[in-house]
């Protein structure tokens, strides 16, 4: 078998733990592929693009910081990556590059886990924290699953604001806004919220101070899209509510395994992505980040 080579194009840091879930995948279905790491700078994206369509190449991983700029520079985006205005792999088509966000996929496996089977019982009121692949990844998804009141929240403002202007065009019908990250919003919105997505990364901390408990509503959604290796402070005072908490494992295997079938035009084996992704958060014995960035 020819050996073709897939790049992670983005910060080294970013991509742990994507490089052994797909090693491991690749492996598995005794497919001969070498990843590689790829750090462009941003006025070199366009070059590393190019090389995507020599012939040895699988496609791409893309990584924060380059997601919108390859959306922008693709001519061919699936139907999620042109909504959410975010590519985060590119698959080839012989000559043709084309650019899929898993993250939609990834997110939106999350959230079906941990809502009512019948989509007429969930929430139409949601919160996100955070303005990253992760955060948009969830918009994308909560518009389309008609949610009629989505408030995103930031430190930086003005990216909660882009966040909201870029994914617009699709929220007509519904109220979409970005809010400042002050204590007095945070804990008046979570109140009324049905579903709260936390994108953000601050409660990897784990100090219970991202919100206090007692502002949570009951049976709060909360999906969670850090891959902890344990419940967060807000995680564990969201279910002592009454509250369905999860953390970002099932939107970052979700996410891999849509990769990994966008490039081979098979599933992964069973079990291989679950296992590898746990091998290697235990193996670092942290926390590896936010599903999405």
């Amino acid at each position: 078998m020819v050996e073709q080579r897939l790049p992670i194009i983005g910060p080294t840091s970013a991509s742990a733990p994507i490089e052994p879930v797909l090693r491991a995948g690749f492996e598995a279905a005794g497919r001969s592929v070498t990843l590689e790491r790829w750090e462009p700078r941003p006025h070199q994206l366009g070059d590393a693009l190019a090389k995507l369509r020599g012939r040895s190449y699988l496609g791409a991983v893309v990584m924060a910081p380059h997601k919108e700029r390859t959306a922008a520079a693709l001519s061919s985006l699936s139907e999620d990556a042109k909504v959410s205005g975010a590519v985060s792999v590119i698959s080839r088509d012989r000559q043709r590059l084309v650019g899929h966000n898993t993250d939609v996929d990834g997110v939106r496996a999350g959230i079906t886990a941990i809502l009512p089977a019948v989509e007429g019982r969930w929430p139409r009121t949601a919160m996100v924290l955070g303005a990253g692949g992760g955060a948009r990844a969830a918009v994308t998804v909560l518009i389309g699953a008609g949610f009629q009141h989505i408030t995103v929240f930031n430190r930086h403002l003005h990216k909660a604001e882009a966040l909201v202007a870029d994914l617009a065009k699709i929220a007509r019908h519904m109220e979409l806004r970005a809010r400042p990250w002050h204590e007095t919003l945070l804990e008046a919105e979570v109140g009324r919220a049905g579903l709260l997505v936390d994108a953000s990364g601050q409660g990897v901390a784990d100090d219970g101070g991202l919100l206090p408990a007692e502002a949570l509503p009951e049976r709060l959604y909360l999906l969670d899209l850090a891959l902890h290796r344990h419940e967060s402070a807000l995680m564990r005072s969201t279910k002592a509510r009454g509250g369905t908490v999860a953390n970002g494992r099932t939107s970052f295997l979700a996410a891999q395994a849509m990769a990994f079938h966008l490039w081979t035009g098979d599933d992964p084996p069973p079990g291989v992505l679950e296992e590898a992704l746990a091998a290697a958060l235990a193996e670092a014995g942290i926390e590896h980040g936010i599903v999405g960035d």
